[in-house]
């Protein structure tokens, strides 16, 4: 879901300029010094557990060790040092703390209940630990409910300089013939309000095997200040069984299959509807890395029967892959890449699509220390290639459409309490295509309040 509502809050024409090229220059800036990084900590870790074992009653030693452990991922070395100052002096109220912000990241949410607790019910416990363990806690209680229903909300306004996503350079080709675009369809700045809404809710089958029931909903509308033709609103809702595949054979690896549907509305009428059946994989390789293979139909019925319209009713095949990898505590690189085929009534609105995105969200520090969630900012970059089977007569008997998109931008999200923040992205989108109709570029900014529940 983590794309498609970054798809809904920056928006859906998105497309790049050479796939290899985007990921060299993410792999020169992002995962080259991480590497040295990592490295780095390693051996102060190890210097840091040295100097632990020599001196067991120096908590700061044995801080400085737990930072460092917590920065690399290794939550169990982290977890055993501070179990050992608490074996020393069951009071350290930090310490209780900390662990049970340790289990909660492991999942291990009946022992971060408890040591959340612990620290609560100290007396000498001051109030920035405590505004962060009740931010904190419900959500470790909620994971321990056999029903989990949980929400993100976001309202604003969003700015565009290509709102009405017109050809950048003015030209509309028909029958073969390039045509200048009327004024009045030229390209047009606007800025609309929009509202973002994703739901999930999971039902524990309480069957020891930790199979449960996921429901899934995104929803997205927006209202336009001058160009109300080009309102549009969007929900899908997917639903179905998460299994263990194997619970001692392949710990932790579940399999998901599901349905699927969802609808669009463009200018108050409905613009195409969709409904399917998919399934998913899920396979955590560590506490750090998970990836999963997926594969879904989709029917996908458009109520126009305009024949110079780029898609048309057909069915979509799409198989992707999807990775997340936590490099570091406040370091984390999601990324999807995906092969989709349209099968169409027309042969020219059969395509071939391959997409590739990233996001790297960096977590840091808020600027008050009243403020209990981390901020953070996403760089995001998002290719696709479009290739349709034959070339549309009604637009260019001779040319068959191939389209390279491509997008960047950034996310910013900054929670303010422990429900309440504000987010904020920009996002540059471009699209170069063999014909003239759909070639374009666009310029977004959006901001505003954000909830979760």
């Amino acid at each position: 879901m983590w794309f498609r509502v970054l798809s809904l809050l920056t928006g859906s024409r998105t497309q790049a300029v050479s796939a290899r090229s985007v990921w060299v220059v993410c792999a020169l800036v992002f995962f080259a010094p991480a590497g040295v990084a990592r490295a780095q900590d390693a051996s102060e870790q190890q210097n840091l557990f040295q100097q632990m074992v020599r001196n067991p009653g120096n908590h700061e030693i044995t801080f400085a060790y737990v930072k460092v452990a917590t920065t690399r991922g290794d939550y169990e070395a982290a977890i055993g040092a501070l179990e050992r100052l608490l074996f020393y002096n069951p009071r350290l109220t930090r310490v209780k703390y900390e662990l049970g912000a340790l289990y909660f990241r492991l999942g291990s949410y009946e022992m971060a209940k408890r040591y959340f607790k612990e620290a609560l019910a100290s007396p000498d416990i001051d109030a920035i630990t405590k505004e962060r363990i009740e931010t904190y806690l419900p959500d470790t209680e909620k994971q321990l409910q056999p029903s989990r229903f949980s929400g993100f909300a976001q309202t604003g306004i969003r700015s565009q300089s290509n709102a009405s996503f017109a050809p950048g350079g003015g030209v509309l080709r028909l029958g073969g013939q390039d045509l200048a675009l009327l004024p009045t369809a030229q390209r047009k700045a606007d800025i609309n309000w929009f509202g973002l809404v994703g739901l999930s809710h999971d039902y524990d089958l309480q069957n020891q095997r930790g199979d449960i029931l996921e429901t899934r909903a995104v929803g997205y509308l927006t209202e336009q200040s001058r160009l109300k033709d080009l309102n549009v609103g969007f929900v899908d809702v997917s639903f179905g069984p998460r299994l263990a595949l194997a619970p001692e054979l392949l710990p932790g690896v579940t399999i998901k299959p599901y349905v699927v549907g969802g609808n669009t509305w463009v200018g108050g009428s409905s613009y195409f509807s969709t409904a399917g059946a998919g399934v998913g994989v899920k396979v955590p390789v560590n506490d750090r890395f998970t990836f999963g293979p997926d594969f879904e139909w989709r029917r996908a019925d458009f109520r126009n029967v305009d024949p110079v319209a780029g898609f048309g009713s057909s069915d979509w095949y799409t198989t992707s892959l999807t990775a997340s990898w936590n490099i570091a505590q406040q370091i984390k690189l999601d990324a999807r890449g995906l092969y989709r085929r349209g099968d169409a009534s027309l042969v020219y609105q059969s395509f071939d699509q391959w997409a590739i995105e990233a996001a790297l969200t960096l977590e840091f520090a808020p600027p008050f220390v009243w403020m209990s969630r981390n901020w953070s900012v996403a760089p995001f970059v998002r290719w696709i290639e479009t290739r349709f089977d034959a070339a549309n007569p009604f637009i260019d008997p001779l040319v068959a459409r191939s389209d390279n998109q491509w997008s960047v931008g950034a996310l910013f999200n900054a929670p303010v309490t422990k429900n309440f923040g504000i987010s904020a992205a920009v996002q540059y989108d471009k699209t170069n295509s063999s014909l003239p109709n759909y070639r374009l570029d666009n310029f977004s900014v959006m901001f505003g309040p954000t909830a979760r529940f």
